[in-house]
């Protein structure tokens, strides 16, 4: 009797097992299965140089192209998807079952051409390292080619460009399509055509009713993007600094010295307003001698259109809150108040 109970146990278990392994195999295809059976509108997806089945995944999710990351992820696993994977264009479906994606994946994509994104207020340093992790170039190639005053079929410099200047500043910030065997010259290139394109018209037209070259328009607006996030602010941080301008006061921004000590080998956050540069805005009055990253539209937007006020001081606070006073009393308040001196 006690032999039949403890049979009858383990058929129990069996069966509870078996009805687990069923349930998973059940989700698991469903996780497999086309998003939307009957949709067969193409999509073009683009495989990144260099990115991993992991990242893809999480894409091809968010595109709806594909139910579960992780699921889709694990599978093609085992396809060994990862070790085929090619950088470029390929065409997809949400009428795609998984094995249906990862073949075309397998397979040699439509243009080997793929997406690099910049983001605007960079500097050219960020820049380099940013394309070098994306597998494009090393770092110190692109930094050689943006750092000398290389010359360019279809580019040139804006009017007031010191003489032997680079082209920090001008590699325009945005989303670039690009072959895998690109040279740092030529991604240069498209980014200063891309910035001649987008902006050039915009600020040889405006540079004179604010009284600044064209050239060092960029200079402050990549001063004004590195001190402010939103438009508001960019306004009237780029109209701090021309009260100040126009008074004969030092900008004192923080973010020059810091570029300066980038320059000089220190990354660090520590602002030495002793720190002998010509680009430090303590020690030197007017505008720093070239910009110290490369603004994008809405930073030359915010120098070209300043928001008139009465201040001559800011506060940029760590959650990106920006306080403003007309005084040095009120801002030494401000400072102490945020436990910023």
């Amino acid at each position: 009797m006690r032999h039949g109970r403890l049979w009858l146990g383990c058929l129990l278990l069996l069966l509870v097992l078996l009805g687990a392994v069923g349930g998973a195999a059940l989700y698991l295809r469903g996780q497999l299965a086309p998003v939307q059976a009957n949709q067969h509108s193409k999509l073009l997806v683009t495989v990144r140089k260099g990115e991993s089945l992991e990242q893809l995944s999480d894409r091809l999710q968010a595109r709806g192209v594909v139910r579960n990351a992780f699921v889709f992820r694990l599978y093609a696993d085992t396809k060994h998807l990862a070790s085929q994977l090619r950088a470029g264009k390929f065409e997809l479906d949400r009428g795609m079952s998984a094995d249906e994606i990862i073949a075309v994946l397998k397979g040699p994509p439509l243009s080997q051409a793929f997406d690099v994104t910049v983001p605007d207020g960079l500097r050219a340093a960020q820049e380099a390292n940013l394309l070098q992790s994306d597998g494009l170039f090393p770092a110190q190639r692109y930094l050689q080619v943006v750092n000398a005053a290389t010359q360019f079929p279809d580019v040139s410099p804006l009017p007031g460009t010191p003489a032997g200047a680079g082209w920090e500043g001008l590699a325009f910030g945005d989303t670039y399509q690009v072959l895998p065997k690109i040279t740092a010259r030529q991604f240069l290139d498209k980014q200063l055509e891309d910035f001649d394109l987008r902006l050039r018209t915009k600020i040889l037209a405006g540079a004179a009713a604010v009284g600044l070259t064209p050239y060092q328009v960029v200079v402050l607006a990549s001063i004004v993007s590195a001190e402010a996030a939103t438009p508001h602010d960019r306004g009237l941080v780029a109209g701090v600094f021309f009260n100040r301008l126009h008074a004969g006061m030092a900008l004192q921004s923080d973010v020059t010295v810091l570029y300066a000590q980038s320059l000089a080998g220190d990354h660090s956050t520590e602002v030495d307003t002793g720190f002998a540069s010509p680009y430090n805005t303590y020690l030197h009055t007017g505008l720093p001698p070239g910009p110290i990253d490369s603004p994008g539209e809405a930073a030359i937007e915010a120098v070209l259109h300043p928001i008139a006020s009465g201040y001559f001081y800011f506060l940029a606070l760590p959650d990106g809150k920006v306080e403003y006073s007309v005084t040095l009393a009120q801002h030494q308040q401000q400072v102490a108040e945020a436990g910023e001196g």
